[in-house]
């Protein structure tokens, strides 16, 4: 077999499959698979190849090589749950674990983990099942099991990535708690920068800025330690040193903003911030920052009104409103303020405050059309036939050739009855719209109107429905 290609070898491996040669394939995908290690389809052969020859442990070595290679097909799951099934039942559960996580059946797979615990005495391989089950805890938003598995595995290995994933669990509920097991763990890994890191966002968080800087390794952190204990000049300096990649990254943008907020520049803080906007739109910090910076120049207005826009990105509606009328009442006739308020209200499903506050909107600004169709499309839904007029008038004043508005003029003077003037709205409609089998049908309708036809017949109709409804 010197010197062939894996092409070669495999259509060799194949005319001894046809012969029933097994072993003499067997040798040819060996072969193969020592020209390309990672060649999947030879891997395959080779591992079916050995379970035709009852070699399990080497079909076992193939398909798990199969699985690393390409962890999302299923077929070397389930070979090698045959494989399992009669002599390793750790394994078998373990493989059955992967496998319903590979197809989204995460309590199941949980439930496999624990199964494949039970069945054996290995502390290596139980930690191993442990690890995977705390993981599976996590994303199934179980804190509490995945915290209980990560105390587990703590008992018997003191692990640098168990400590870090059992802080971030604590983190949320109590930082106290997830502070004492990092300063535990860095016992135990004195130059862990992963560890130093999440000590740093915990004293961040508590506000212990000093202790921050001590543990800080990123350079964003460390500035950003600095600049809360406001020594501004050594947190300058550093960011002087950084380079143009450094940058880019969006905690620049922020640094620097929270850098002349202190030095009292607000026309650069909030220049600043306005560039971390345009790069991060859906972040609540850059709201929460010019929020800040209004309230150090006693400017309530605006502190207000981006207070209420960080509420609104944190999905906090109720805050949001507070902080929106608190602006609104120091400035009613502010149109920006209004219409944000006209936001929030359809957001929360207040449709009469929404209304109120268009028509707030509309006193101001006439000519907002958008406003004004909105006005007319509740009043209709609310049976309100005079403002439903009165708006439909003030579309129609401001686009004369408005044909839509002209319709839908025609359409409620018709049913309140007032002929002469649906017969003026259907004829201004019909003056500037298009043609169309609707057009058509209006020219009809303002024909039979004109000779009063309609009329008589809508009148005629009343009169039977009359008769009918008396007792």
């Amino acid at each position: 077999m010197s010197n062939r290609t894996i092409a070669e070898a495999l259509i060799k491996a194949q005319q001894f499959e046809d012969e029933d040669k097994i072993e003499e394939a067997y040798e040819c995908y060996k072969y193969a698979h020592n020209i390309d290690k990672n060649d999947t389809e030879v891997i395959q052969k080779l591992a079916t190849t050995a379970q035709m020859l009852n070699r399990e442990d080497e079909a076992i070595n193939g398909w798990n090589l199969y699985m690393r290679l390409k962890p999302e097909d299923p077929l070397s799951y389930h070979q090698l749950l045959d494989l399992y099934f009669q002599d390793n039942k750790y394994e078998y559960y373990m493989t059955r674990a992967k496998l319903k996580t590979l197809e989204h059946r995460l309590p199941q797979a949980t439930d496999d983990y624990k199964k494949a615990i039970a069945n054996t005495t290995d502390e290596k391989e139980i930690i191993n099942a442990r690890y995977l089950l705390a993981q599976t805890y996590e994303i199934l938003n179980k804190p509490t099991g995945a915290i209980d598995e990560y105390l587990k595995i703590l008992d018997h290995d003191k692990n640098e990535a168990v400590y870090i994933s059992l802080a971030n669990l604590y983190y949320t509920e109590d930082k106290d708690a997830a502070l004492n097991l990092l300063l535990q763990a860095i016992k135990d890994y004195h130059d862990s920068v992963a560890i130093k890191e999440c000590l740093c966002k915990i004293y961040l968080a508590k506000g212990n800025y000093e202790k921050a800087e001590e543990y800080a390794v990123n350079v964003f952190n460390k500035i950003k330690a600095m600049l809360m204990q406001e020594k501004n000049e050594q947190a300058w300096e550093l960011l002087e040193t950084l380079t143009n990649q450094d940058k880019q990254d969006i905690s620049y943008k922020a640094l620097m903003a929270e850098y002349y907020y202190n030095m009292d520049d607000s026309e650069n803080a909030l220049s600043w911030i306005d560039a971390l906007e345009k790069q991060n739109p859906d972040s609540p910090l850059p709201s929460q920052m010019r929020a800040l910076v209004y309230e150090k120049n006693n400017n309530d207005f605006e502190a207000h009104f981006n207070w209420g826009k960080y509420y609104i990105k944190k999905n906090q509606y109720d805050l949001a409103l507070d902080e929106y009328l608190k602006a609104y009442n120091m400035q009613p006739k502010n149109t920006a303020i209004i219409k944000e308020l006209i936001n929030l209200y359809s957001v929360l499903n207040d449709n009469y405050a929404c209304a109120e506050f268009c028509e707030k909107l509309v006193a101001i600004d006439k000519d907002d059309v958008a406003t004004l169709k909105r006005l007319v499309k509740f009043y209709e839904e609310q049976g309100y036939e005079d403002k439903v007029m009165e708006y439909l008038h003030a579309l129609a004043e401001i686009n004369t050739k408005d044909y839509a508005t002209f319709l839908k003029l025609a359409k409620h003077a018709e049913s309140n009855r007032r002929i002469d003037d649906a017969i003026d709205y259907y004829q201004k409609y019909l003056k500037f719209a298009p043609s169309s089998d609707e057009k058509e049908a209006i020219k009809k309708k303002v024909d039979l109107l004109s000779t009063g036809e309609m009329v008589e017949e809508e009148g005629f109709l009343d009169k039977i429905l009359g008769f009918f409804s008396k007792k």
